[in-house]
């Protein structure tokens, strides 16, 4: 029974962000429905990964992104199937979404709507772009969001041929974290004032969000942010540095000319100490130090050069891949990694989530059950029609 236990969010949510955080929901004990229907309104991600497209409820980044979530099957292109949705939502407290704009509106559940149908509801919207201005109805994903928001560009080294960016969809993630949030403050509002309210998180300006030093340094100094690299203007040597083994790294941070001496020291040349011995003189030269740096740490594994510089005082950590991640010892204590026992796939790894409450309040992660497996509980159960009338409209697609 986690804290949100009570609270009813139906979710009509694609792909990472919208999922995420309404999966960030359910595990806090909310109860979250999710409305999908094949008659042109399924989750795009149950096609990612499936194998096969008729087996929709086996593809890993879906099940990923909607543990602990009811599935109810409703045709809201059909009239009753969106006299049912409205129904279902008159007896909720959220209802989230992260379509286009336009879409939520288009079904005839857009925010006004359903403001008016039950004024105390909290709609939570996330678009790509956000729900006005000239690009609002522009269709997203986190790979354009990352460009977008000016990520990419930063994200790289100077002088590269062109922005590295990130492989990771880092918008769909940081909203996802985000929304959650702002849907709990609004819900201590409502329990305070009776109010509901209308949330809007723009996907791209929760990722730009997190540039808001470089934002602000361009506005302020009206000069435009250059890609910084590894390079750190307080730190030197500060960079990331091959290791034996095939893509192996370890990243080295030396913070001051005492952490430089002992950093000379152990690639056995001390009398590196004097020479570069402090910040402007070891920055002036800094590629001939990584050069240094570098033949050092290409004889040794990266998790032994982590060690030796840690033990003498030198901040070091690996670059640690996915394999590195899974078999941490410290995250597996701590619970990190946990997982599923889903009954076609069998025992699926998968990180918790990263919050933890001493008298709890986080449910253990549970598959969501198969496609449309909630469908009767939300219609006869909540919305207390029989079970005849359910296998009617289940004849009629409505329902499926």
């Amino acid at each position: 029974m986690g804290f949100l236990s009570g609270v009813r969010v139906v979710s009509f949510t694609t792909g990472i962000a919208g999922p995420n955080a309404a999966r960030i929901l359910a595990q806090c004990g909310a109860e979250v429905i999710k409305i999908e229907s094949k008659q042109g309104g399924l989750d795009t991600f149950r096609f990612f990964g499936a194998g096969s497209n008729s087996d929709l409820d086996r593809a890993p980044r879906f099940i990923e992104s909607n543990l602990n979530v009811l599935s109810v099957q409703i045709n809201l292109k059909h009239a009753t199937g969106l006299r049912l949705a409205l129904e279902l939502i008159a007896r909720s407290d959220v209802v989230l979404d992260n379509f286009r704009p336009e879409v939520m509106p288009r079904l005839g559940l857009g925010p006004d709507e359903l403001r008016q149908l039950k004024p105390e509801l909290i709609v939570a919207r996330m678009p790509g772009l956000g729900l006005s201005g000239p690009k609002s109805w522009y269709g997203t994903w986190g790979s354009t969001l990352t460009a977008f928001s000016g990520m990419t560009y930063l994200w790289s080294h100077p002088g590269s041929a062109r922005p590295i960016g990130s492989q990771g969809v880092y918008p769909d993630y940081v909203s996802a974290a985000l929304l959650p949030g702002l849907i709990i403050a609004a819900l201590l509002r409502r329990r305070a004032t009776g109010q509901g309210a209308t949330l809007e998180l723009a996907q791209v300006e929760a990722t730009a969000y997190m540039l808001g030093a470089t934002l602000l340094d361009a506005a302020v100094n009206r000069r435009e942010p250059q890609p910084g690299g590894n390079a750190s203007p307080d730190y030197a040597p500060h960079n990331c540095y091959p290791c034996r083994g095939a893509d192996r790294w370890c990243v080295i941070a030396v913070e001051s000319d005492d952490q430089w001496r002992t950093l000379a020291s152990l690639l056995g040349r001390s009398y590196l100490a004097d020479r570069f011995r402090n910040l402007a003189a070891r920055q002036e030269n800094v590629a001939e130090i990584d050069a240094l740096v570098s033949a050092w740490t290409q004889e040794l594994d990266a998790h032994e050069v982590m060690h030796r510089l840690q033990r003498a005082g030198v901040p070091a950590g690996v670059v640690q891949t996915a394999e590195d991640l899974f078999n941490d010892p410290h995250l597996r204590e701590r619970g990190f990694i946990s997982g599923i026992d889903h009954p076609t796939l069998g025992l699926m790894p998968l990180p918790a989530l990263p919050v933890h409450i001493s008298d709890g309040g986080i449910d253990d992660m549970r598959c969501s059950d198969m496609l449309g497996a909630h469908t009767e509980y939300a219609v006869c159960e909540l919305l207390g029609y029989s079970r005849e009338q359910l296998v009617a409209w289940q004849n009629e697609q409505i329902l499926e």
